[in-house]
């Protein structure tokens, strides 16, 4: 008998390994049938069962094509992340913003502090701090601004000659040997001196008459308007162009004022602030009407032009918006708040505003040389008490 069969009962032969084939075969369909619906494709297995390394290789391929089919993003997704990418570039921008304005602010202190050093630096050589303008009554011309004054203590003596020789060359021209108004001066109106200007300021410099004149952002304190009563203040009708000059500060024209005479102390008593109104050339001062030679500190001076002064006044407190101050209407006015609309009432330029570029306030600096930033909400009574030297009010301090 062969190897490979065997007796039955019955006496057939049966071939033993034909009839375990035949019994496999089953399995391997089975495997085939499962192999093609996992991979979508027919997997030829020629009569024998596939090995472990097969059927691993099979799976990781289905594992990889799963993945690939599932790794973009939808419409949506998309659209989330690019709506975070802009709220955090915008929040970004405002911050890099407000970080640009605090060191402009900062700036500015430090340029207000550097002016208010020279006023005293001036007061140690010449006895007293130095005049808001100098006195000229002649055919309205303006006299010369504290700023110019203050050029050889801040390191500008070649301008300030250069000054002095155009002052002296249009007197000898002059048929009566009058000195020049401002726009006369032409080699310097367009000189722009840093240290007096807020470099929040975009704008820099003021055209009058088709002349450019470069601006000061800071004004001398002439005084408090809280003894008298504002002329003609909002009643619709067309004020005088300049108004009335207070004379209880510390710089007014024609003021030489000592440090003793600031009997409500130097700590208390403003020097000079922020406008951001009526940008004028830095060296026009003040014009003072025909006869003033002096005029009690509670009686102000009439019909009186400053330019490089300013009163403090109720009526147009710290920043005050044009809605509440009025403007007289002939003038042009900064980028800040903008032109007066026609139909507001009308004060005088002296009685404008302090103010700024900066948000929620400006840069003041005191009689001491110190230098602080005075919120618009500062009570109008403590700041009406700051701009008098002399007016022995008691208040708590506005810098706390």
């Amino acid at each position: 008998m062969l190897p490979d069969q065997r007796h039955c009962a019955s006496g057939s032969t049966i071939a033993v390994r034909k009839s375990a084939t035949s019994l496999r075969k089953p399995e391997v369909s089975t495997l085939h049938l499962h192999l093609e619906s996992a991979i979508g494709a027919e997997v030829p297995i020629e009569g024998h069962l596939a090995t472990d390394s097969f059927q691993e290789n099979q799976v990781m391929q289905v594992r990889k094509q799963s993945i690939v089919k599932s790794s973009g993003f939808t419409l949506v997704e998309l659209l989330v992340v690019i709506a975070i990418i802009g709220v955090l570039v915008g929040l970004l921008l405002s911050a890099v913003q407000s970080a640009r304005e605090a060191s402009r602010r900062m700036s500015c202190q430090n340029n207000l502090k550097n002016v208010s050093l020279a006023c005293l630096s001036y007061e140690s050589a010449r006895g007293a701090l130095p005049p808001g303008s100098t006195i000229n009554r002649v055919q309205q011309r303006n006299g010369l601004s504290w700023h110019v004054s203050l050029l050889p203590y801040v390191e500008k003596n070649a301008l300030l000659g250069t000054i002095d020789r155009q002052v002296q060359q249009f007197r000898r021209d002059d048929a009566q040997h009058q000195p020049p108004n401002i726009y006369d001066l032409e080699q310097v109106n367009e000189v722009r001196v840093e240290l007096f200007s807020c470099p929040s300021d975009g704008e820099g410099v003021d055209n009058r008459n088709g002349i450019d004149l470069a601006a000061a952002n800071y004004a001398g304190v002439a005084g408090s308007a809280a003894s008298r009563e504002v002329q003609d203040q909002f009643v619709g009708e067309e004020d005088t162009l300049c108004g009335k000059a207070n004379l209880d500060g510390v710089l007014f024209p024609g003021s030489r004022v000592q440090l003793r005479q600031v009997e409500d102390g130097t700590t208390s008593t403003l020097l000079i602030g922020e406008r951001w109104y009526q940008l004028r050339a830095w060296t026009a001062g003040a014009f003072v009407p025909v006869g003033t030679d002096s005029t009690p500190a509670n009686q102000p001076v009439p019909d009186t032009c400053m330019t490089a002064l300013k009163n403090v006044s109720a009526a147009t407190p710290l920043n005050a918006s044009f809605a509440n101050a009025g403007y007289y209407k002939d003038h042009k006015v900064n980028d800040r708040p903008g032109e007066a609309p026609a139909e507001l009432k009308i004060i005088s330029y002296n009685d404008l505003p302090f103010g700024s570029f900066h948000p929620g306030g400006a840069n003041f600096s005191t009689v001491d040389g110190s230098v602080h930033f005075m919120s618009n909400d500062i009570a109008i009574k403590v700041y009406l008490a700051i701009a008098s030297r002399n007016g022995a009010e008691i208040n708590d301090s506005p810098w706390n």
